[in-house]
């Protein structure tokens, strides 16, 4: 891979977002509102239930948003440079996937980078809850929810290399269909058995109940942690093969056509 060329990948990006206030909306104001109304939700339930809900369920949201703002700004990103038919001057230059994919990846960190932060600061401001209460293990819940993120986003952008950009929209659909079995805001055991079952081979409901388990508890679920991790680095593997596969059959077939 070429540096400069995700480099250049990146400034564009950071041009655009700059310039373009729906991008700007995007990054930054979604979150914004999505925690004022969980927040005061929270606050809400708390003051009738306990104030250990309002960690659990501040805590299940801001990793949430880390793994579908990651996700999505990966399939959102590639479907900017599609609508502005700027994909065609990507793939006339010397610019290899990889390359593009790896610079809208560096994008989509930056941006959740200061959303965390914005985040983690007004819920410190507003409901007391500081999220530097998970200490290392916050570290360790985000290299797992992004990897997953990753591995999704990849998937997604093969449907789209397979079907055409008339699906662009499922890059933020796809993942809210995964939150009910994701154990986000409440433990996998409130499930019927069935989705238990599937919430086991989802990395991110590891991630939430190991969340929970060093909120309540204030230790970390090594176990949890693993398994996330292994199930990680089996998507990952299967999205990037994935990937490639299609890539390779829709140059073949001419379907890429479909992307202009």
């Amino acid at each position: 891979m070429n540096p400069r060329r995700i480099h250049a990948i990146v400034l564009r990006h950071y041009f655009l977002s700059i310039h373009q206030m729906e991008r700007f909306f995007d990054a930054f104001l979604y979150p914004v509102l999505v925690l004022l109304l969980w927040g005061f939700l929270s606050t809400y339930i708390g003051s009738i239930k306990s104030s250990g809900l309002i960690a659990f369920l501040l805590g299940g949201l801001i990793l949430w948003v880390i793994f579908e703002r990651v996700n999505t700004d990966l399939g959102l990103s590639f479907m900017y440079d599609v609508w502005e038919r700027n994909i065609i001057n990507v793939l006339s230059s010397p610019i290899t996937f990889v390359e593009f994919i790896a610079g809208l990846v560096i994008v989509g960190l930056s941006k959740i980078v200061f959303s965390f932060i914005l985040m983690a600061v007004m819920a410190s401001i507003f409901y007391n809850f500081h999220i530097t209460t998970l200490g290392f293990s916050l570290a360790l819940f985000a290299i797992n929810l992004i990897i997953f993120a990753w591995s999704f986003g990849i998937f997604n952008l093969a449907l789209i290399f397979r079907f055409g950009h008339s699906i662009g929209p499922i890059t933020w659909i796809l993942p809210f269909l995964l939150q009910p079995f994701s154990a986000v805001f409440y433990p996998i055991t409130v499930l019927p058995e069935f989705f238990q079952r599937v919430a086991w081979f989802l990395p991110i409901s590891h991630v939430f109940e190991g969340m929970r388990g060093v909120l309540s508890s204030h230790e970390f679920d090594y176990n949890q942690f693993f398994v996330a991790l292994i199930l990680n680095l089996i998507y990952f593997g299967v999205s990037i093969a994935f990937f490639y596969l299609t890539l390779v059959g829709v140059k073949k077939s001419g379907r890429l056509v479909k992307l202009i």
